[in-house]
């Protein structure tokens, strides 16, 4: 198991930091997960309050242990993804049935050089780019998309290659048009995947990319004939997965405080007011979380004063005595509660205001680290909810390169 470690430091620049990978022996159960996820934690010596959001795949066992260890967590959008297509596909039969056939194809090819030679000689004479063809592989969904694209391009090759030597049964007239209209179904799908998979996603980008896909599912066309049962599965999929997004704390705050988006079109007006109200709470919190920090910094542990001294301070009493005229002096002093409300209220109107950054040439940490100076009390916020990635892929990475450089000694 890997523990990585996401942060947007003092320069609003995203970092990405493996702090452990840990060999998991005996029942992989959600009680022992929690335990060792606790004991990662507890080795770095990192506060359950500092811990923003665990993200995990779909497994029980992942969903369980941080929920046991009574941490936020949010399961992997790109494995949810997988799972919705999954389901989709295989919730049509003839669609079932095209893919069957493909992979005998693929089969055919990837176990004969002969037949890769016949191939490529067919593909020169039709003018054809001369590439292999692709094999799906259960585990990435997207690798049945780009079979289905490689077979879709070398359409003739193959049909020429069916008829001169057998070996497979090549799709119908009518099923290539399914496979065509499969594609133009997949690619948008393929396309939100790797955007939430990048090493600089948020988890600001998973509300957006469900309602974009959701708008997709729904259109209703040419390119839809024979597969509206898979997109109709596609779709219902989705709202059962996702359908709590927009009471997830960290989803809607993320989402808002981007300003690629800032839920302008995407939360439902009841929404909006609650994640309103989230930030009055959440400002509340880093205030005194700030105010804290600095009466409490010089008696701290080295290690955790180091971590604190990453956040962003506020203007807050200095020291202890000041904290305690403060008390004591209460509105002449510092501001009311509500006063406090009243301000935070007033910049996230202010912010709402600005107009939206582009979604793809756009950079929302840049855009925060040039406005931070006159939205002072909303800048904590978004560096804490925008530094969790939507994905667990880059933790998944670590395993992926390692396997890459380290070869088992026998």
């Amino acid at each position: 198991m890997s523990l990585t470690c996401h942060f947007i430091d003092n320069n609003w620049e995203r970092k990405q930091v493996v702090l452990n990978v840990k060999a998991m022996s005996g029942s992989h159960t959600g009680e022992y997960i929690s335990s060792m996820f606790l004991s990662m934690l507890k080795h770095w010596d990192i506060n359950h309050d500092r811990v923003v959001l665990v993200l995990c795949d779909s497994g029980a066992n992942m969903v369980k242990g941080p929920r046991l260890a009574e941490i936020p967590n949010l399961s992997c959008s790109a494995h949810t993804i997988q799972l919705v297509v999954t389901e989709g596909i295989n919730s049509q039969r003839v669609v079932v049935d095209i893919i069957a056939k493909l992979k005998t194809c693929a089969k055919h090819f990837n176990h004969s050089v002969l037949a890769k030679q016949h191939l490529k000689r067919i593909q020169k004479d039709l003018g054809l780019p001369q590439h292999s063809i692709i094999q799906a592989e259960p585990t990435r969904w997207n690798s049945t998309l780009h079979m289905l694209q490689r077979m879709l391009e070398q359409k003739p090759a193959l049909n020429i290659y069916a008829g001169e030597h057998g070996k497979f049964a090549t799709p119908t007239a009518d099923q290539w048009d399914i496979i065509s209209n499969l594609i133009e179904t997949l690619e948008p799908i393929e396309e939100v995947t790797l955007e939430i998979s990048k090493s600089e996603a948020s988890i600001s980008s998973v509300i957006p990319s469900i309602a974009v896909l959701k708008m997709m599912l729904q259109q209703e066309g040419p390119n839809t004939r024979g597969i509206k049962t898979l997109r109709e599965t596609m779709l219902q999929s989705l709202e059962t997965r996702f359908a709590k997004m927009e009471e997830t704390k960290c989803l809607v705050l993320a989402t808002l405080l981007d300003p690629r988006y800032k839920g302008h079109v995407f939360f439902a007006e009841d929404t909006l007011s609650k994640a309103k109200q989230w930030i009055k709470e959440e400002h509340a919190i880093v205030s005194e979380h700030m105010k804290t920090a600095t009466t409490e910094d010089q008696g701290s542990d080295p290690k955790q004063r180091r971590v604190e001294e990453e956040d962003e301070e506020l203007p807050g009493p200095s020291s202890l005595l000041e904290q305690m005229y403060a008390n004591i002096l209460g509105a002449h002093g510092t501001p009311e509660e509500s006063d406090d409300d009243h301000h935070i209220s007033e910049q996230l109107d202010q912010y709402i205001r600005e107009p939206l950054i582009d979604r793809q040439a756009g950079q929302p940490l840049g855009w925060w680290k040039q406005n931070t100076s006159h939205l002072h009390l909303l800048a904590p916020l978004a560096r804490k909810f925008l530094c969790p990635p939507p994905s667990s892929v880059p933790s998944e990475r670590v395993f992926s390169e390692i396997g890459m450089i380290y070869d088992k000694e026998e």
